[in-house]
């Protein structure tokens, strides 16, 4: 697990507007100066005093997103359909973003499973969920192992497998890398549209980083790609000059990448490819926390692909 300093986890359950419950981690910012709060508390420049992510994979009821435990997940919705799901909820309600997913990753435990193999882990056959649709379990009826922190009373449920992720905050642009900084992606004001101007790249040497393939192989680069593509982490190539500390919050460039079979996909053919991680239940070796796909666009629906929702708490005044 890395370590986030100044930030106190506890389990709770919220009720939102209209009174639909949520099973959520409450994380605490507890830094005693906004210049030491953890970016994931950052939000467009304003510190907030908590975020709240949903330890279950998304169900709806009545349009509501809910966080609860041995439900069907919520599949073949489009992003926006999520992102709508989520609002529905009230204000500060939000799709979860990329900088809280890397917060649940690198809080995970090692060797994390899940049900990546039609309702039972790859890794051991024996670890089962309460089978739903399709290849689908449960939310949370699998084992311990498979929750983040290896315990059912306070972890984060289906972080590998189950269903492809939808997070908010980081997406391919015709092959370049565009992400939101800190948690902006949580504003109840941002915009994440297609055409959104609230993104940034990714530059190196004046150059912006992309990802997908040259038609030899998949590569993160500087250079221009123009083919999809797919690979094993440790076969797709870095080449980078020197590799900023930015591609390794996000998840693009992972410390064990070169023993890595975790899958990782894009298509800069496309004019948006939104970010799907973690991987679902059909994904087996190639699942894992660090699995990333950008091959999707954002009207994509499939039996696979589910979200978690997230909350922020309330500025800080300090």
């Amino acid at each position: 697990m890395k370590e986030h300093k100044f930030v106190k986890e506890t389990p709770v359950t919220i009720y939102d507007k209209d009174g639909f419950p949520s099973m959520m981690l409450k994380l605490e910012n507890t830094a005693p100066s906004k210049e030491e709060a953890d970016p994931i508390f950052i939000v467009k420049g304003q510190e907030y005093d908590s975020v709240y992510l949903s330890r279950f994979v998304n169900s709806i009821m009545d349009g509501h997103a809910v966080s609860l435990p041995f439900m069907n997940p919520a599949v073949s919705l489009d992003m926006d359909e999520m992102i709508a799901a989520c609002k529905a909820k009230g204000e500060k309600w939000h799709l979860l973003t990329i900088r809280e997913w890397r917060y649940i990753v690198d809080r995970a435990i090692e060797g994390l499973h899940g049900n990546t193999s039609f309702g039972s882990s790859h890794k051991d056959a024996s670890e089962r969920g309460i089978k739903g649709n399709y290849g689908l379990t449960l939310t949370g009826s699998g084992p311990a192992s498979w929750f983040h922190n290896g315990d059912k009373e306070t972890g984060i449920a289906d972080v590998v497998g189950l269903v492809w992720k939808t997070v908010a905050g980081l997406r391919l642009k015709n092959g370049v890398l565009e992400y939101m900084k800190d948690n902006d992606a949580a504003a109840p004001d941002a915009d994440l549209s297609a055409d959104s101007k609230e993104f940034l790249q990714i530059m190196i040497d004046g150059l912006p980083v992309r990802i997908g393939s040259d038609g030899d192989g998949l590569k993160i680069t500087t250079d221009e790609v123009s083919e999809y593509d797919w690979d094993e982490r440790r076969n797709v190539e870095v080449d980078l000059v020197n590799v900023p500390e930015i591609l390794k919050d996000l998840g693009i460039v992972t410390d064990n990448m070169e023993e890595s079979r975790e899958w990782l996909a894009a298509d800069p053919e496309l004019e948006e490819c939104v970010c799907y991680v973690g991987a679902g239940f059909s994904n087996t070796s190639h699942s894992g926390p660090s699995a990333l796909n950008l091959n999707n666009v954002r009207s994509d629906v499939n039996t696979d692909i589910g979200f978690f929702s997230a909350l922020l708490g309330e500025p800080v005044i300090r």
